[in-house]
């Protein structure tokens, strides 16, 4: 396409700051008019021509999707050729599909919205997941087809994000959103399709997204807690209380395979793959020490757990970032352990080999390496050292046999059409996921390499609140979807617009590189672009604008997905109407309900929010441009900081700019007013505040920290429930 070919004269800097918060560099070069010109002309016909209230999500939007892979052998043997042999989860299409070893497509059927997690039952049975629907989807596999056979429904939920299943019948669900896990033991079904269960219900953390059920142990990831939680299991199927190892770092943990060691007891060998294990250090001006690792651990459960870690192997310098998928295997004849890492930002896939000792096992492997294309979710092993992976940023399942030198073979997944993406959006996905942004970083002390899934998790939050480099000021991680109509943006910076973010992003990812960030990319530099669809651009050469456009375009399209506790509804429930009203009364002023958060016009009248909120794009900002003081302490800014938008509120967690807010609730119990006679509050305005104690003229606003003896009021227990039923649905 013409954008992807346009070339462009010498970068001239902005002053603006981007997720560093700092000041931008001199510029390379100097006069001759602004290279950024033609970007906010692009950006403002964009914007211009946007329906905002019905901006489509980006689940559909990115493609199709393969998320996840299983076997569909209960004990994980080869299949015959042309068998069934894979189940894998599209979750932009809703759908799951069977596969041969050939990676062929035999057969597709409906799976609970937005699907990401697979299990197969001693019986061959299969159950699906969604992170949008609360019903398990139950499969059996007759020949060459999957056929629907019913359909677990469980209340109170609004979706779940991954099963697994035990050798006891039992099935184990995460509810991401209340960080909880599930043990589910399968009864019957009635007429209507619809399976008894015995059911129980444990709190295992923030952000589970990952379940593994070995023989004597259950293991979850809890991304937003940082910690991988490893429980024994009874014999009945159900987690142990007590006895539970759990390991924790300074960063997520987007990966684990384990193995069991011989004997009855509790013990196992783990590998993880995550962030560097030691806090993000943003004082270079750059981030820092957010390598991406392979750790391996030994792990005791039972009556002294306890987690040893082995090994720590900085993958980022063998060209493997963000690893979401590793696998663990013993070599033969007890010789020690083999890891396979793949990297979803990187295009590399590393083995590395634990030999045994006399002492144990090496704690530095044996390293080898060979080239891989970026976005690799998941993986699973097909016998003979061949791997099949699932890539959701190529839409495609990967082959590779195994053997030294042989190409990995791409198998798209057939979509019918329905993904009509640009070049330049596929480009886009490409720039934000893998390291094409600072393609020449390196991994020397806190220079890291790195992606912006590094710290955004499927461009949501990674947990953690960290040092920003400036005094004792430190921040959460802020979502990436829905930039478009919430800007400025950045909570201390404020980028006016989508193209100071790229041009931003640009020069803070590569700071410290030694390479302008205003650069070239070509077809040498990732050959992999091919498989994006992308070969005659890249042979062209991809020019600086090409590439700050692409990744402008991703940011427009990268919208929320809809909202679980939302979907299928058309009205309020009246505790979810009181809270409409408490939040208009109390919140609106600060926390707008506007289409576009630099546009007091756009508000949308009370009236109005039950239609916009219900709907599948729930566009309404509830945020605003400007600063704002509420008592949220050190301040990002001299004028406090950017009122942030309340979308998508349970995908965000700690809370608060600083993070002192773990939960919603603890957030509401904190707040304090100085209109204690309940008279509404403003309409929104001005939209840019002074930096005084929000909702001043229409009663002072505290989120924390409120001055005592000043007759403040707090909300009641009544309007606290109110308004939590309400913001979940936002």
């Amino acid at each position: 396409m013409a954008a992807l070919r346009l070339a462009l004269a010498l970068s001239l800097g902005l002053a603006a700051a981007a997720c560093d918060d700092r000041p931008a560099a001199p510029a390379s070069g100097g006069g001759g008019p602004d290279p950024l010109e033609p970007l906010r002309r692009f950006e403002a016909a964009r914007r211009a021509a946007t329906d905002f209230s019905r901006l489509p999500s980006s689940d559909r939007r990115l493609g199709p999707d393969p998320i996840a892979l299983r076997p569909v052998d209960p004990l994980g043997r080869p299949a015959a050729p042309g068998a069934p042999a894979l189940l894998s989860p599209l979750r932009g299409r809703d759908a799951l599909v069977l596969l041969d070893a050939s990676l062929r497509e035999l057969s597709r059927a409906p799976a609970p919205a937005s699907p990401a997690g697979v299990a197969v039952m001693p019986s061959g049975e299969v159950f699906a997941s969604g992170e949008a629907s609360p019903a398990l989807f139950r499969y059996v596999v007759r020949g060459a087809s999957l056929e629907p056979a019913g359909r677990i429904e469980l209340a109170g939920l609004h979706g779940v994000r991954d099963v697994a299943a035990g050798p006891e019948g039992v099935l184990y669900a995460l509810d991401e959103r209340a960080g909880a896990l599930l043990t589910l033991r399968p009864g019957p079904a009635r007429a209507d399709g619809r399976l008894e269960v015995e059911r129980w219900d444990e709190p295992i953390g923030a952000g589970p997204f990952r379940v593994v059920r070995l023989a004597r142990h259950l293991i979850v990831d809890c991304l937003l807690d940082h910690t991988l939680v490893v429980l024994p299991v009874g014999a009945d199927g159900r987690p142990l209380p007590g006895g539970a190892a759990r390991i924790r770092h300074d960063g997520p943990i987007w990966s684990f395979d384990a193995l069991e060691t011989a004997g009855a007891g509790g013990e196992l060998l783990l590998a993880a793959g995550g962030v560097e294990d030691r806090p993000l250090d943003r004082t270079g001006g750059s981030f820092g020490y957010i390598d991406s690792f392979v750790f391996l651990y030994r792990v005791t459960t039972g009556a002294r757990p306890e987690a040893a870690r082995l090994s720590a192997v900085n993958v980022s310098e063998l060209g493997v970032l963000t690893p979401k998928a590793v696998a663990l295997s013993a070599l033969p004849g007890a010789a020690g352990v083999r890891v396979v890492a793949t990297g979803y930002g990187g295009d590399r896939r590393a083995e590395l080999l634990f030999r045994a000792t006399d002492a144990g096992l090496s704690a530095t492997p044996e390293v080898s390496t060979r080239p891989l294309a970026p976005g690799v979710a998941a993986m699973a092993a097909l016998g003979g050292g061949a791997f099949a992976y699932a890539n959701p940023l190529l839409d495609a399942w990967l082959l590779d046999a195994g053997d030294d030198g042989a190409a990995v073979a791409s198998r798209p997944v057939q979509d019918g059409g329905e993904d009509a993406r640009s070049e330049e959006l596929r480009l886009g996905e490409a720039l934000f996921f893998t390291s094409l942004m600072a393609p020449w970083n390196r991994t020397d002390g806190p220079l890291s390499r790195f992606t912006c899934e590094t710290c955004h998790f499927e461009g949501y939050v990674d947990g953690r609140t960290h040092h920003t480099g400036r005094g004792d000021v430190r921040a959460t991680t802020k979502p990436l979807l829905g930039l478009f109509n919430n800007r400025p943006h950045f909570s201390r910076a404020l980028d006016p617009d989508l193209t100071a973010v790229a041009d931003n992003e640009f020069r803070v990812a590569g700071a410290l590189s030694g390479h302008d960030p205003w650069f070239a990319l070509s077809a040498a530099d990732a050959p992999w672009l091919a498989d994006l669809g992308l070969a005659d651009a890249a042979r062209a050469g991809l020019p600086p604008e090409a590439l700050r456009r692409a990744l402008m375009s991703f940011l427009m399209a990268f919208s929320h997905r809809a909202n679980p506790a939302a979907l299928g509804r058309s009205s309020f429930t009246p505790l979810e109407r009181d809270g409409a009203r408490v939040f208009r009364d109390r919140c609106a002023r600060c926390h707008a309900p506007v289409l576009r958060s630099d546009d007091p016009g756009s508000a949308v009248p009370f009236e109005r929010w039950e239609e916009l909120v219900l709907a599948p794009e729930g566009a309404i900002v509830w945020g605003r441009a400007g600063y704002e003081k509420t008592g949220v302490v050190p301040y990002v800014h001299e004028h406090g900081a950017r009122v942030p938008s309340l979308r998508r509120l349970y995908k965000k967690r700690p809370y608060f700019t600083n993070g002192s807010a773990k939960t919603l609730r603890e957030v509401l119990e904190r707040a304090r007013f100085g209109d204690a006679r309940g008279r509404a509050a403003a309409a929104p305005g001005p939209f840019f505040h002074d930096g005084a104690p929000a909702g001043e003229g229409g009663g002072a606003f505290f989120h924390d920290g409120a001055p005592a003896g000043e007759g403040l009021a707090a909300l009641d227990a009544g309007a606290i429930e109110a308004l939590l039923a309400f913001l979940e649905l936002l």
